[in-house]
């Protein structure tokens, strides 16, 4: 984990010197380019502020790389010591692995050893003793133990004693005590050759078990323990040279910050103390002062070329403003007039979030000049590059324009008169109940409850489908816009409320008797707002 650490910290050291200097190079390389007039004092503090970066990042490279030789001398040294660690891993192994062995050897001599003396006990019991030979006993059940030539000798006598059995029964001669005693006998020679065997393995076993516990093992664990504080005592000098190197990195960059007294250099907080930026404008003053001239500060007007009636004729057979909208996109062959669709992409594309859109006013000779270039030829209007739509409330404005002027209105009169049916002066009073203007969506409406909603959308839905195709194509395609619009509504603060207050009187006007007109206004905003609020429901119905 440590060389880890520290590979890791060289490595972030390093990125962070190359960005540094980087940076540092950068900058001076930029202020190397020509600049008019005499170095302000502003400038000569920044460059000495850049190169005292460039310090900075070479004492990090050097901490960098001086991380990275203490990471790869301490993986070596590391890698050394895991080696030694396994030979004696691999050494311990063998000697248990030895042992083990030796062990099983041992278990199975003894297995052998209780079976042959359990079958010349079952024997010596059916004799009840007869006439076997008592040195062979004893030899056999004694601790003492006979030598290898004696094994050897009661092999043979077993085998002699085998052939004599066989020949008997193979004669049929004999009497059966007598088998059973030389059967004895032979029971009596294996038992004894299987203790000595068991013996002489366990004295083996033994022996290996007191070298490995009491010899072996103490040297091995010593040699560990002797490894294990080596490493403990490399690891703690190597974490304080880290130390150590770690303190002159952060001391080296402390004196390129702030040297120490008596060196005569700047710190970073003189450098800055060094700008007088009343004495750099003086200077700026001055030198300008003798290139400047007298500046026009009024604003360039801008100039319409006025042409004649006749001509405007000519150069416009494209007209829209003032013309009816049923008789403008037979013309174009349109669904949509191209100025509503044109502006209302204009406006989605960069004027949702503007605040107060379509209540805002453009200006008005901005709005005249997209009206003329639109009254020329609609088509070739681009407004994602027209210098008039730098302000978007030049669009909106011209958008409105257009729909107050359309001939007819964009909502024919008789449409008019069933939409406002549906909302009379009555709901307009105070203290009268007009459910119609909280409701929101159709999610909200509960039958039971509201039989008004579901009228007025109805009504609403029957009179849109009367109207003629290109003013209800027309009405949808408005009202989906500002439906956009208002979604937008915590930026440009423009919901359905407000939308309908800009937009009743245009889409459906006052009356012609002045002393309703308040109350037509009012009663035109609602049944806007209400299409608005109740959009996908009405149109779904058409």
């Amino acid at each position: 984990e440590t060389v880890a650490f520290l590979k890791s910290r060289a490595k972030v050291e390093e990125e962070y010197g190359r960005n540094l200097q980087k940076l540092a190079q950068h900058t001076l390389k930029s202020m190397d380019r020509p600049n008019p007039g005499h170095q302000s004092t502003q400038q000569a503090s920044w460059q000495r502020l850049v190169e005292s970066h460039e310090t900075l990042a070479s004492n990090r490279m050097k901490f960098s790389i001086t991380l990275s030789e203490m990471s790869d001398f301490l993986s070596n040294y590391v890698k050394s010591k895991e080696a030694i660690r396994r030979k004696l891993r691999d050494t311990e192994q063998r000697y248990q692995k030895a042992i083990e062995e030796s062990e099983s050897l041992l278990e199975k001599a003894r297995a052998k050893y209780e079976v042959q003396c359990s079958e010349w006990e079952r024997l010596l019991l059916k004799t009840g003793g007869g006439k076997s030979d008592g040195t062979l006993a004893s030899a056999a059940t004694s601790a003492s133990g006979a030598t290898h030539s004696t094994a050897s000798s009661a092999i043979t006598k077993t085998k002699n004693v085998s052939n004599a059995v066989s020949g008997i029964f193979g004669k049929h001669k004999g009497s059966t005590q007598e088998s059973l005693e030389r059967l004895g006998q032979e029971a009596g020679v294996k038992a004894k050759v299987a203790n000595e065997a068991y013996k002489r393995l366990l004295q083996q076993t033994n022996s290996m078990r007191r070298d490995f516990y009491d010899v072996q093992l103490p040297k091995i664990l010593a040699s560990v323990m002797g490894l294990i504080e080596e490493v403990d005592q490399f690891l703690k000098f190597s974490l304080g040279k880290y130390a150590y190197t770690y303190e002159s990195a952060i001391l080296a960059d402390a004196i390129t910050l702030k040297p120490m007294d008596g060196t005569g250099l700047p710190g970073m907080v003189e450098m800055i103390g060094d700008i007088d930026s009343k004495a750099d404008l003086d200077a700026y003053l001055m030198a300008t002062a003798k290139h400047g001239g007298r500046i026009n500060r009024a604003s360039i007007p801008y100039k319409e070329y006025e042409m004649s009636t006749t001509a405007r004729l000519y150069a416009s057979p494209k007209r829209i403003f003032g013309v009816p909208l049923d008789a403008q996109l037979e013309r174009d062959q349109q669904q949509v007039p191209l100025i509503i669709a044109k502006c209302a992409d204009a406006v989605e594309a960069f004027g949702l979030q503007n605040e107060g859109i379509y209540r805002q006013s453009g200006q008005s000779s901005q709005v005249n000049k997209l009206r003329n270039e639109f009254d020329l030829d609609a088509e070739v209007v681009d407004l994602q590059v027209n210098s008039c739509t730098s302000d978007v409330n030049n669009v909106t404005g011209v958008l409105k324009m257009y729909l107050r002027e359309l001939p007819g209105g964009l909502i024919p009169v008789g449409q008019q008169g069933v939409m406002l049916s549906y909302f009379p002066v009555e709901d307009l009073e105070p203290g009268v109940a007009a459910s119609a203007d909280a409701a929101t969506s159709m999610q909200d409406y509960d039958r039971d409850q509201d039989l008004g909603l579901a009228q007025r959308i109805s009504g609403m839905a029957n009179a849109i489908r009367s109207m003629p195709p290109p003013n209800r194509n027309t009405l949808a395609y408005l009202l989906a816009h500002l439906d956009k619009v208002q979604a937008f509504q915590e930026f440009n603060m423009m919901n359905s409320e407000n939308l309908s207050i800009v937009f009743g009187p245009t889409i459906l006007p006052a009356g012609n008797n002045p002393a309703n007109a308040a109350v037509d206004i009012r009663r035109s905003a609602k049944v806007v707002r209400f299409m608005l609020d109740n959009r996908r429901a009405i149109f779904d119905a058409v």
